[in-house]
């Protein structure tokens, strides 16, 4: 995979295309076939998606976008997920696209599912890695009062800590949360430090106080969602027989998913198993 990963570096990106409005940038790399547009995590480049993209371009037209305020872009001041989404689909409604994959990390993904199902006659799949309908569950479902609390504790620790705070917090997270793979690290702490820290905190909060659990109750788009039970096998000691249930509760009466469960990697999936993510996904792509 890593030689077939450079000859596609090589060619694909002698060709970049570059889309950029106020609030996204969207990188064309490649026009075969169907499109497919990865969605990265908060604070992120779309560069975390680079290798999954190449392993997908020789049968897809691959699309990365780039959010305002992360990895050093001018930030917009509000509104970030709905501005968000508008201007992808203006995008894609402008360049006549159709028969869309659409491919995100956590914030990412729960981007690009409302992206989808705003334009579900254009959209042939979506694709989460890392990515629950209701990001608050994984607070145990707080009431509103302790969701505000945490949320008020969330912005001051974010905006308020000091520089040199900020890089070893984000560096302990990559390590225990996000990568096996510690290649990554040292990017991931590299993008969050060059973010805007209003917009990683303000994502954070659209995405906590979200809840798309309805959207999936009627859900029509063919889902694939990727989680990882890294954690719960190696600090709770639970079997892998458990995943599936448990996901199941994450996504109460919704349609038409799929969910593929890891042990082999932390909650950055598609960076720490790309070669078992891209199968996965051709699969899926192909079934559907």
């Amino acid at each position: 995979m890593k030689k077939s990963v450079l000859f596609l570096a090589l060619t694909l990106f002698s060709f970049t295309i570059i889309f950029s409005q106020n609030a996204v940038t969207i990188k064309k790399i490649s026009s075969k076939g169907d499109p497919i547009f990865f969605f990265p995590h908060i604070g992120c480049s779309s560069e975390m998606w680079k290798e999954v993209a190449e392993n997908l371009a020789s049968k897809n037209s691959i699309y990365l976008v780039d959010l305002a305020g992360f990895n050093g872009s001018e930030p917009i001041q509000d509104n970030f997920t709905a501005t968000y989404l508008t201007e992808v689909v203006n995008y894609i409604n402008k360049n006549k696209l159709k028969r869309i994959t659409f491919i995100g990390q956590n914030y990412g993904a729960f981007l690009a599912y409302q992206v989808a199902n705003s334009i579900p006659k254009k959209t042939k799949a979506f694709i989460g890695s890392d990515f629950y309908p209701k990001l608050s569950m994984i607070l145990g479902n707080p009431d509103q009062e302790k969701l505000n609390q945490f949320i008020t504790s969330l912005r001051d620790m974010t905006l308020k800590t000091d520089e040199t705070t900020f890089t070893n917090n984000q560096k302990q997270i990559a390590l225990s949360m996000n990568f096996i793979d510690t290649t990554y690290v040292n990017k991931f702490v590299a993008w969050q430090k060059k973010s805007d820290r209003n917009t990683l905190a303000e994502t954070l909060v659209e995405q906590l106080k979200g809840d798309l659990i309805p959207m999936f109750e009627k859900n029509e788009i063919p889902t694939l969602v990727f989680n990882t039970w890294y954690f719960a096998k190696n600090y709770k000691k639970m079997e892998l027989s458990e995943a599936e249930p448990m996901m199941q509760s994450m996504f109460p009466n919704a349609q038409n998913v799929t969910h593929k469960v890891t042990e082999e990697a932390k909650d950055f999936i598609a960076n720490d198993q790309p070669e078992w993510f891209v199968t996965e996904v051709n699969q899926f792509l192909k079934d559907k």
